[in-house]
């Protein structure tokens, strides 16, 4: 039995396969034929009165700079990050910790343009901070326009993108602050602005009043309720107080909102009020608003 077993190790051939993840070249070909492509692949060994003691001392070198080679491609790809460029980016989406699909938690809400933008500069400008381990409490993707997508889990300040390597935010309050403004009901602090507006027939606003209008404003991406798009035309006709600039946002959702805003905006022509007139803004304007909505 053991003739037998030195027989087979003095056979001029052998095939050993290895998995590994990187390419290990030998630059003595006389001794080892050259080391292919990467991935899983056969090295052949040729003997020529090879013994055991060399055999073992081969073996040994090949595991060894192979596994070498391994670790130190991880760390060299794993832990360097990619920054994202804004110019590529479709929208980002965010999702709080998974938890029961009726739930809240488990909402996904598109990002703003503004916060868009001041996630991708916070990423972009993160540190790193060595591995860490945690339970994700949002998970965010940034869609790219090419249909690509990057996935991250965020805990606090640290986010993760591949593995377990961390960036710092260097702002733990950053996601959970975008999470929040977007989960807010921003439709119902837009009636309640505009509701105490027009109650009083006032020009003016006080600042707060403002302030929540806008950013409520620019808080929506979409609207697709009736009753929410009607309340938003009727603000984009009636809410004018005095150095208010940002009624243009409202254009925005509508637009972002077809066709659904479309038939708001036709149902309202069709249902004007006792002391609207055809020819009398704001609800002359209307015909125009449609115009545009149905043609860029």
């Amino acid at each position: 039995m053991l003739k037998q077993g030195y027989h087979r190790l003095a056979q001029p051939r052998f095939s050993i396969i290895f998995c590994i993840k990187s390419c290990v070249d030998f630059s003595d070909n006389r001794a080892l034929p050259q080391v292919l492509n990467c991935g899983k692949r056969i090295i052949m060994l040729h003997f020529k009165k090879t013994t055991v003691r060399q055999l073992t001392y081969i073996l040994t070198f090949i595991v060894s700079i192979t596994f070498t080679a391994c670790g130190q491609t991880k760390t060299k790809s794993d832990f360097v990050k990619s920054s994202i460029d804004i110019e590529t980016v479709d929208f980002i989406e965010i999702k709080n910790r998974a938890g029961q699909s009726d739930t809240l938690d488990n909402l996904t809400k598109r990002l703003t343009e503004e916060q868009k933008n001041q996630f991708v500069e916070k990423f972009n400008n993160s540190k790193p901070n060595g591995l860490r381990k945690g339970i994700p409490l949002y998970f965010i993707d940034v869609h790219l326009k090419d249909g690509f997508k990057r996935s991250f889990r965020i805990n606090g300040q640290f986010i993760k993108e591949n593995n377990d390597y961390c960036f710092d935010l260097r702002d733990s309050k950053f996601i959970e602050t975008i999470w929040n403004e977007l989960i807010a009901d921003h439709i119902k602090n837009i009636r309640y602005v505009f509701e105490n507006y027009i109650q009083y027939q006032e020009s003016t606003d006080s600042q707060d009043n403002k302030t929540l209008m806008t950013k409520s404003l620019k808080s929506l991406t979409t609207v697709t309720d009736k009753d929410d798009l009607d309340l938003l035309i009727n603000v984009w006709m009636y809410y004018d107080p005095t150095d208010y600039p940002d009624i243009p946002e409202i254009y925005r959702i509508l637009k972002a909102s077809r066709p659904h805003s479309i038939e708001a905006v036709k149902n309202r022509i069709e249902n004007k009020k006792k002391w609207e007139t055809d020819d009398i803004a704001p609800y002359s304007d209307l015909k125009d608003l449609l115009k545009r909505l149905e043609n860029e």
